[in-house]
């Protein structure tokens, strides 16, 4: 029996973020990585080293929202992408959203976050945010 080591050239690969106790009136604030269960308080991005596609974005409260509007945005180098997930009156725990794979590209190396935004009347600030943005590596060459 032969066998053969295949790899397929894209894989989605989900990133991790966190913040406890949602404040209300944040404007465009990083949010920290999680890693290995534990949310890392001094990395805001991860570093991702193949050429990359930012393809969607999840976002889950573990408090339904009471008040107000929470937006997440996926960042490149800093940069809000325009892919967004947003708490708010419709999406009260929970929201996700999706692109096609040439919306948002970066290169090997680039840093992929998530900057939070909430309003003056964003309650209850005991939520705890939880988000995943989505990435789709490009292998080829691998």
């Amino acid at each position: 029996m032969q066998m053969e080591n295949i790899i397929a050239r894209y894989q989605v690969v989900p990133l991790f973020f966190h913040q406890d106790a949602v404040a209300a009136s944040q404007s465009a604030v990083a949010m920290n990585t999680v890693e290995a269960e534990a949310v890392v308080q001094t990395n805001t991005g991860y570093r991702v080293p193949w050429p990359f596609h930012v393809v969607g974005i999840s976002v889950l409260s573990g408090a339904a929202r009471t008040a107000g509007t929470l937006t997440v945005d996926a960042t490149i180098g800093g940069t809000a992408t325009g892919l967004q997930a947003v708490l708010d009156a419709t999406n009260a725990t929970h929201h996700s959203a999706s692109q096609g794979r040439n919306a948002d590209a970066g290169g090997a190396g680039g840093v992929v976050g998530v900057k939070l935004t909430t309003d003056a009347s964003w309650a209850p600030v005991t939520a705890d945010i939880n988000v995943v943005v989505y990435v789709l590596v490009d292998l080829e060459g691998v």
